[in-house]
């Protein structure tokens, strides 16, 4: 039985897209390279990013492509995953 989604309004941090289970996209900007990942991993690896904003730049990720310490843009797609 699917959980009931309770979640309405804008999402506007990480968390907000991991209470409405919407999938983020993780660009690099530097070398413009998008990733979409699910939030609850990037929290689990980074909690305080918690409360950062979306659409913002945020500094301190390292780029696999570009091979380089870079600041990344996280966005919300509003789409969950497998829909």
């Amino acid at each position: 039985m699917k959980r009931a989604r309770k979640f309405q309004g804008e999402a506007k941090t990480l968390v907000d897209c991991c209470d409405a289970e919407y999938l983020v996209v993780v660009r690099c900007e530097r070398c413009d390279v998008r990733r979409q990942m699910h939030p609850y991993s990037l929290l689990a690896t980074r909690a305080q990013l918690a409360s950062a904003a979306l659409d913002t730049p945020l500094p301190g990720f390292f780029c696999k492509t570009c091979q380089s310490k870079v600041s990344v843009t996280i966005t919300c797609t509003y789409s969950r995953p497998g829909g």
